[in-house]
């Protein structure tokens, strides 16, 4: 195995479990593309945050031999993290359309989001990266590129929030998600929905 191998397996892992918890729980499910979504972040996310104690791939792969018993926990907590991500997505999306005092309008929270999204996405990838690259300064890169993490997170997260009330199919969905891994994909979206 490798360690590249080891990632994919661990993020089917996380699909598994967010799209198994969806099935059993269907009133916490976020449907196919919002499970699916939300177990690829949550794996990824959990193995990032917790893999450091031991079982992230490049631990399970130590001296070109796999351990086992590793890449089980590996297996166990990414099909966990999928589970728990579809469960808090869906908490955190029935708090924020059911509060009472603070009317969250998200379709224009998501219109902010994108842009904030795609104007720190241009500047990573048209400003930080050659400065880095060119200067080998890289304080850009890691000042911008937490920001944009977080911004990406939270685009994602809306789109999947407002799918249903924009009347977006599996296509539509896909194609906002995506859009969001191209430079000025954003912006498009915005002025395509919007």
């Amino acid at each position: 195995m490798t360690d590249s191998l080891i990632s994919l397996i661990s993020i089917t892992a996380g699909i598994v479990g967010a799209n198994l918890f969806g099935m059993i729980k269907e009133k916490n499910s976020l449907g196919l593309v919002g499970n699916t979504m939300a177990g690829v972040f949550g794996s990824i996310l959990f193995i990032k945050s917790f893999g450091r104690l031991g079982f992230d791939p490049s631990h399970i792969m130590t001296l070109g031999r796999t351990n086992w018993s590793l890449f089980f926990i590996n297996l166990a907590v990414s099909f966990s993290a999928g589970l728990g991500s579809v469960f808090m997505l869906k908490k955190l999306k029935t708090s924020i359309e059911t509060m009472g005092k603070f009317k969250l309008d998200s379709i224009a929270t998501f219109k902010v989001i994108s842009f904030l999204e795609g104007m720190s996405y241009i500047l990573l990838l048209f400003v930080a990266v050659p400065i880095k690259h060119m200067a080998g300064d890289s304080t850009y890169v890691k000042a911008l590129g937490m920001p944009h993490g977080v911004l990406f997170l939270m685009y994602i997260l809306m789109a999947l929030f407002i799918r249903s009330r924009m009347k977006w199919g599996f296509k539509s969905t896909l194609f906002v998600l995506i859009a969001s891994l191209l430079p000025f994909g954003t912006f498009y979206v915005n002025k395509k929905y919007f």
